[in-house]
């Protein structure tokens, strides 16, 4: 099973219904003079629009860079309406244009091309995880976010800035792990979670620390806790004083 998401038409159509609301919203705002308007965020947003649809149309192959310049520049307007519309109070919008930022990295993924802006994409797979109950759905997901995490860019995988714990490659991969666990699949569990350990080494043994907690407290199935408990002493290493 496949994650569903909206076509790009669908999503342009469901822009242009948020943009009444945005532009509204902005009317209450004061505004320091230096700020652009959510006017021209919104003209940048369309033209982004006719650019991906136009490489659609044409159906001509585009090299990995042209694809991921073009993802990055959508994703760079849409984190700029989402900040506009948190300034504005229009969060309902807010959490929509979120959800618009999955529709981008569908289309990036499946042009080959790579992911450099994560925190959107990040933010709307947190609220798809948490509206998601069914198995089958949860898995459906779980596989989408590897297949984001596998078009990130290498200065994203990198992982450079370990300290921070709100970084959104981190966020991507734990929250991964979470939506493994609540799968009950432990094949999906296994790929996740060896994943994981690979992506943040340093983050693992805390996930898999705190996973076996909540199995006791969330009253997990045993092949569930069986698969946590496995991966909790893969990576409990003794420290050395």
């Amino acid at each position: 099973m496949e994650l569903q998401l909206i076509s790009l038409k669908d999503a342009r159509e469901k822009f242009t219904q948020l943009c009444e609301q945005l532009l509204e919203a902005e009317k209450n705002h004061v505004h320091n003079s230096a700020e652009e308007s959510v006017t021209t965020t919104i003209a940048a947003m369309n033209q982004f629009f006719d650019i991906v649809e136009g490489v659609d149309k044409r159906q001509a192959s585009f090299v990995t860079n042209d694809i991921t310049d073009i993802g990055e520049h959508g994703l760079f307007i849409l984190e700029k309406l989402i900040y506009q519309a948190d300034e504005n109070k229009s969060f309902v919008e807010k959490n929509s244009l979120q959800e618009l930022s999955l529709v981008i990295a569908d289309w990036v993924i499946k042009h080959e091309g790579q992911i450099n802006i994560l925190e959107p994409i990040v933010d709307a797979l947190a609220q798809l995880a948490n509206a998601l109950k069914e198995p089958e759905e949860l898995t459906a997901l779980a596989n989408f976010m590897g297949q984001i995490a596998d078009a990130c860019s290498d200065s994203i995988k990198q992982d450079v800035e370990i300290t921070n714990m709100q970084r959104p490659w981190r966020i991507l991969n734990i929250n991964r792990g979470i939506v493994a666990t609540r799968t009950h699949n432990t094949d999906t569990m296994r790929q996740v979670f060896s994943a994981l350990i690979k992506a943040l080494p340093m983050d693992a043994p805390g996930f898999f620390k705190e996973g076996m907690s909540e199995m006791v407290r969330l009253n997990y199935p045993q092949p569930v806790r069986d698969i946590m408990q496995e991966y909790f002493d893969q990576t409990d290493m003794p420290q050395i004083h």
